[in-house]
């Protein structure tokens, strides 16, 4: 502590359309609610429930009358939060602190500062101990239903007595749209269209578990899955149908792994077969899984250099960031491959 550290600092700035936050609403519910709150406090919950409306979501049944319209953009505010959380599970990214104070009435989130890419798939994923498991990279939809439930209940208590219903009512829908949409994420990912959500789901409840236990880079997976979805056949044998994952894999799986991987391997071929064919998936999967995704040992190595005044890998990953689906082989055995050792377990 009586160090002194010097360091090269910057000056930023936060923009975003608004910076209403679920904790705001949640704070002057818990005043407005509370044994003996004043007129004032009401009116106040009241208030900040309008001025969200109207900053909001000015263009949602703006001629409807206040209850009717909280309920709309409840319904609306579920169907954000999912599409959100959703994206983030496709690219293997953890907010890392989603509480009500990080999550925007809009459907957004701020204050990025424990989030990052995954390496390694761990359903448990945080960039910080203060994230738990209950902000954890699998989490993340149960986070997103908690801070919808403080903002459903903050807002429909405006509303008064006789509201429970259709309280319950939104929580069920929110429910069924976040679980929904993070479940379909599974599906796009494994290339499947959702005339066969049904299959994809069978298929993802034995792919998770397999991930877990195999010591296996999320991005890199799911990358080489596509290009497997393009070439291979539910024909080859264990080692052909493997050989194409090899790059993606930390340590090698056992020869039990490879079995269990390559049974899966030729399930999942054979439901692409039956959903107009692998080829097609292959496309849908290169436009649904990025290639290249800004991890951590990536961005360490370029600020370290940048601190030093040499800015040439900012400029690069800025460059290689913006098209990150693309193959871009020239940047490929810099940046498509395994995390270094080092960088899975520093802390």
């Amino acid at each position: 502590p009586d160090t002194m550290v010097e360091e090269r600092c910057a000056m930023t700035a936060r923009v975003a359309p608004s910076f209403l936050r679920v904790g705001h609403i949640d704070l002057f519910a818990r005043r407005a609610g509370r044994a003996g709150a004043s007129a004032l406090q009401k009116q106040e919950l009241r208030q900040i429930v309008e001025h969200m409306l109207s900053r909001e979501y000015s263009d949602v049944v703006p001629n409807e009358p206040t209850d009717k319209r909280v309920v709309a953009v409840l319904r609306i505010v579920a169907e954000r939060l999912g599409s959100m959380v959703a994206g983030w599970l496709r690219v293997g990214f953890c907010q890392g602190n989603f509480n009500s104070d990080n999550c925007l009435v809009s459907g957004r989130t701020m204050d990025y500062v424990p989030f990052g890419w995954m390496d390694m798939y761990d359903p448990m994923f945080a960039k910080w101990t203060g994230s738990g498991e209950h902000y954890a990279f699998m989490n993340q939809p149960h986070a997103a239903l908690a801070n919808f439930r403080t903002l459903v209940s903050s807002v429909m208590q405006m509303l008064g007595d006789g509201r429970e219903l259709e309280e319950n009512r939104l929580l069920e829908h929110g429910m069924a749209v976040i679980s929904a949409k993070a479940q379909d994420v599974w599906r796009a990912k494994m290339g499947l269209t959702e005339a066969h959500a049904q299959d994809a789901s069978a298929l993802w409840a034995e792919l998770e578990p397999l991930m877990n236990r195999s010591s296996i880079d999320f991005t890199i997976f799911w990358r080489q899955l596509g290009l497997l979805a393009r070439d291979a056949s539910s024909s080859f044998g264990d080692a052909l149908l493997m050989e194409t994952l090899a790059v993606a894999f930390y340590e090698g799986p056992s020869e039990q792994e490879t079995a269990d991987w390559a049974r899966w391997l030729r399930t999942w071929l054979q439901a692409l077969t039956c959903d107009g064919g692998s080829k097609a998936a292959a496309r849908r999967m290169r436009k649904i899984n990025p290639k290249y995704v800004p991890r951590e040992w990536m961005l360490a190595r370029a600020y370290s250099k940048a601190a030093s005044g040499d800015y040439t890998l900012v400029h690069e990953l800025h460059d290689l960031f913006l098209r990150p689906y693309d193959e871009q082989p020239s940047m490929e055995s810099k940046y498509y491959r395994l995390a270094p050792q080092e960088a899975l377990w520093k802390g």
